[in-house]
């Protein structure tokens, strides 16, 4: 048989905006960029937009952009960042439709997982979270999650750059207070790498840098995008505009708004290196005016990232997304809701980089056994976005024929060859009846959860760097705590 002029959808075809609205939202952002411009506090970063074109007053710090700058930045950038883990294996390709997901990297609190009281995350907290994210499977990348309390605040990005290298062998996603230490960052991640050549064509680390909104670019956010230029790390400059509080409250105003926003930041990274790798996108939050807290869990969290996705399809640019977040303070139904909607709508919307995933308590507490619930969610989300088989296998007539009526087809080969692929099977999640799970343990996903944090956390994990490496490591770390006058 000869099947000719076949159209196929494996799974779906997701969008949130035509092309004339795209064209509108860029077209909106092109004139916030001309007529406001963005202030920027950095004398070297205004030098490098004039040269290029931008109108810059060098004594209120605004540059504003004619469009043409802004459409060759987005030209040059490229379309496609490859990303590997530490020992050097590319496993992250950050392009049109490939999702991956991964942690975030600013929580302050914790919850313990031996008493479950919400405190300050600790050093050991950021070492836990490393084991649990190297444990699943639907995890690609890690970040730290927490800000430890428990060490000196200045050298925070270096050591739990070191603490997530020791315990999870997946690339990072990290921070830096200020280009020197991101230098830092970049010179222990050259170590590991074999040299800042071989980093820049394989790179292990990923930063998360931003503007402030609206419309302000600090020196240090500055530095830290053109130092990442210079060496090829690939980093976002993705807006945290607020709906309602420093951006816009209508959702089409918010997004012009931080599009802006980042726009301006790709435009100095692409004059400092042209075809540098750069991560589009815009961390939404809205301003809850019940609470005036930043709403992370709400519907409009999942709307406007999938439009990010299609203005990034738009640009062609890989996309810094946000996923599997929530506002509830526990792990709940609303938990559950919230974080798996996120997490479906990045999977639909072909989000990129995907981070912030097991954030709970409004973006401030972090918990281990949410991230194993959303590594389960991720999962779930997988065998939707998978689709079904349309091949001769999977029609199975010749079976159908061959069982007929009455017949069974738990025995049959077809049945063994092809079950695992075409139902989801949980870890956590319960399929058993009432009385069969009683007599079994009897446990609550809640407990199952717990119980299997505590498992990770607790088994022999041995270093994966070498204590060369580690040495290497605490020489840097000691060298910028000399600088900066810190004990460590």
């Amino acid at each position: 048989m000869l099947l000719v002029n076949q159209t196929v959808n494996q799974t779906f075809d997701f969008k949130m905006c035509s092309h004339e609205q795209l064209v509108r939202l860029h077209n909106g952002s092109l004139e916030v960029l001309e007529r406001s411009g963005v202030k920027i506090f950095e004398e070297t970063a205004l030098k490098i937009l004039a040269e290029g074109g931008a109108y810059v007053d060098f004594d209120t710090k605004v540059a504003k952009f004619p469009a043409h700058m802004v459409e060759e930045a987005i030209r040059t950038a490229p379309s496609r960042i490859a990303v590997a883990n530490p020992a050097g294996k590319r496993t992250m390709f950050l392009e049109r439709n490939k999702v991956y997901y991964g942690t975030g990297t600013d929580l302050p609190s914790h919850v313990d997982p031996y008493t479950k009281e919400v405190r300050p995350t600790t050093l050991k907290d950021i070492e836990n979270i490393a084991k649990v994210v190297e444990k699943c499977d639907n995890f690609s990348y890690v970040s730290n999650q927490g800000l430890a309390q428990d060490i000196p605040q200045h050298l925070h990005d270096m050591i739990t750059l070191k603490a997530m290298r020791k315990y999870c062998s997946k690339p990072n996603l990290a921070t830096a207070t200020d280009k020197d230490n991101l230098q830092c960052l970049i010179d222990m991640c050259a170590e590991m790498a074999g040299g800042y050549e071989e980093l820049r064509r394989n790179p292990t680390l990923m930063l998360y840098n931003e503007p402030v909104s609206p419309l302000m670019n600090s020196e240090e956010a500055i530095q830290k995008l053109m130092l990442c230029a210079e060496y090829g790390i690939p980093t976002t400059y993705a807006s945290g505009g607020v709906s309602g509080g420093t951006s816009p409250v209508t959702l089409s105003g918010s997004i012009i708004c931080s599009n802006a926003e980042c726009l301006a930041g790709l435009v100095l990274h692409q004059l400092v290196k042209k075809g540098a790798p750069f991560i589009y996108g815009y961390v939404y939050g809205a301003m809850d005016m019940m609470t005036t807290m930043n709403v992370y869990g709400g519907p409009e969290l999942g709307m406007v990232h999938a439009i990010m996705a299609d203005l990034a399809k738009f640009y062609d640019l890989p996309l810094y997304g946000t996923s599997g977040c929530t506002d509830a303070l526990e792990i709940d139904a609303q938990a559950g809701t919230e974080s798996m909607y996120s997490i479906l709508c990045a999977a639909l919307s072909g989000q990129n980089l995907v981070h912030d995933n097991a954030y709970t308590g409004v973006g401030a507490i972090g918990n281990l056994s949410m991230i194993l619930l959303v590594n389960e969610q991720i999962s779930f989300a997988k065998r939707f976005v998978q689709g079904i088989n349309y091949d001769e296998s999977s029609f199975a007539i010749d079976l159908i024929d061959k069982v007929g009526y009455g017949g069974d087809y738990v025995s049959q080969k077809h049945t063994a060859k092809h079950f695992r692929n075409e139902v989801y099977y949980p870890k956590f999640f319960n399929r058993k009846q009432y009385v069969a799970w009683q007599n079994e343990d009897g446990l609550t996903l809640n407990q199952k959860l717990e119980k299997r944090a505590v498992e990770i956390i607790e088994e022999d994990a041995p270093s994966l760097i070498d204590q060369r490496t580690e040495k290497i490591f605490d020489e840097i770390i000691r060298d910028r705590a000399k600088k900066l006058g810190i004990e460590y």
